[in-house]
């Protein structure tokens, strides 16, 4: 339990910035401590190594003295002590077997330490340098730092080591490495502090939104992200709140679609089912089967006509393989499709006007679907002749413009109210049918207006409607030219 309980704080995005920062500002304040260490080291140290080079010269003067026979032994022991006191330490004259032959102490005559041999060593091989030593004596241990450099007396080699407690200096090194540590220590937890804030500041807000994940994929759309910035952080909230309402409205829309789907599929079902149970019932006289199996007929083919619109909305919705563009003539495809229509038009005694652009030898050319283009306008017309009565009068004009073509179907009908107007292009929605002007006609599956309206965005274009109760009702499409000039030869 405890395991997991740890995995997961460390999963965490703010834990794994948080410790992500920290390591960086950890390992940048040692690399900064271990610099200032160092330089402090080395200047506390350079100066005592300068002094005691400056010593040193002066004691290889005097033993130059001595070899001339300038001054006497007894003047160099004087001189050596004094220099001795100088630098707080010891002055040893060493020979070649490592005693001491002239010092500042009372240690003439007597062996080296066994810990300053590697320095008197390197020393007869004429090389000098520095070093801290560590003697362990009845008192304690205690540290020196020693200077040494070979120096030939009468021919023959001796080394010079030049000592003092290193205890200040360490002492020194010690308040300097405490005035370093101490601001890099609380610079570090106030760095801590911060880092651990803005981590949680940033990972806030995505955790926020992995919880309301989770509740939208439980089916709960009401979940929220709060807003509380304006960088990326909080546009991501912003976009997660906008596609948590977008699925919202889907949802809906489609719970919708389904209440609908099972109203218009179950009207019919449920007729058909009557009729042929009260034909096997013989509760309808035989007489009358052939009227019954007329309106059973119908039914079916209002299912199938259903059935048929659902598919290709589908199709035009998912974009599988709808529309194949091409230049075309579309003052061509206007009369061709009115062509076909004028039965259904003469059928209720409405007068078709038709208002094209004057005669342009190259056509009027715009990239469109012919097959999408004519089911266009075959949902129109027939919503228009369903709300226009007998008598009435149908215009279709076209308009040539220098970068769109505009397309208009014009009715003599009934109207819409603004209410009906502005939910026409919505999934089964129907106008009152009151106001058809055919009490007879098939009723539509209400899904015509939305296929138009799919049919002419996929081809670029928009559509528009205007309409007044009493007055009759205006579609208005426009497409795109192409910029280019199409000639019947390129179709």
């Amino acid at each position: 339990m405890f395991k997991r309980w740890v995995m997961g704080k460390y999963n965490s995005l703010y834990i794994k910035l948080f410790l992500s920062f920290l390591a960086t500002c950890v390992l940048f304040f040692i690399g900064l401590f271990v610099f200032w260490n160092s330089y402090f080291t080395d200047l506390f140290y350079k100066d005592k190594i300068e002094l005691l080079d400056k010593r040193n010269t002066e004691i290889i003067r005097l033993l130059d003295s001595v070899q001339d026979g300038t001054i006497s032994t007894r003047e160099l022991k004087y001189t050596v002590r004094i220099l001795a006191r100088s630098i707080n330490g010891q002055v040893w004259l060493v020979d070649e077997k490592g005693n001491i032959s002239t010092g500042s102490s009372d240690s003439e005559g007597r062996a080296i330490p066994k810990q300053m041999d590697a320095l008197f060593i390197d020393g007869l091989h004429g090389r000098s340098g520095h070093s801290m030593i560590s003697l362990v004596t009845p008192d304690g241990t205690r540290n020196l730092f020693a200077y040494y450099a070979p120096y030939q007396l009468n021919e023959q080699p001796m080394v010079i080591i030049l000592h003092f407690p290193a205890g200040d200096i360490r002492e020194v090194i010690s308040a300097v490495r405490l005035n370093l540590w101490l601001p890099l220590l609380f610079s570090l937890i106030a760095v801590g502090i911060i880092l651990f804030v803005v981590s949680r500041k940033l990972a806030g807000p995505l955790q926020q939104m992995n919880r309301a994940a989770l509740e939208l994929a439980h089916g709960d759309f009401k979940t929220r992200v709060p807003v509380n910035s304006q960088d990326e952080v909080g546009q991501l909230a912003r976009s997660f709140n906008f596609m948590v309402e977008k699925l919202e409205e889907w949802e809906e829309t489609r719970q919708e679609f389904l209440a609908n789907v099972s109203h218009e599929l179950r009207s019919p079902l449920t007729s058909l089912r009557g009729f042929i149970v009260a034909m096997n019932d013989h509760i309808i006289p035989q007489e009358k089967y052939p009227h019954y199996l007329h309106i059973c007929d119908q039914e079916v083919q209002r299912l199938q006509r259903l059935v048929t619109d659902l598919l290709d909305l589908a199709q035009i919705q998912n974009g599988v393989d709808v529309f194949r563009l091409r230049p075309v003539d579309i003052i061509e495809l206007v009369e061709d499709s009115l062509e076909l229509l004028k039965p259904a038009i003469a059928e209720k005694n409405i007068s078709l006007h038709l208002i094209l652009p004057d005669e342009n030898t190259d056509g009027c050319f715009v990239q469109l679907d012919p097959d999408r283009f004519a089911q266009i306008i075959r949902n129109l017309m027939y919503n228009s002749l369903k709300f226009t009565p007998e008598g009435g009068t149908l215009t279709v004009a076209l308009e040539e413009h220098e970068k769109a073509v505009h397309l208009y179907i014009r009715d003599t009908g009934t109207g819409m109210t603004e209410t009906e107007l502005s939910r026409i292009w919505d999934r089964f929605y129907k106008a009152d049918e009151a106001r058809t002007s055919d009490s007879d006609a098939i009723s539509g599956t209400g899904l015509g207006l939305t296929i138009v309206k799919h049919l002419v965005t996929g081809m670029k274009g928009n559509v528009s409607v205007r309409s007044r109760i009493g007055e009759g009702t205006e579609f208005r499409i426009v497409f795109p030219r192409k910029k280019e000039m199409f000639t019947k030869s390129s179709q």
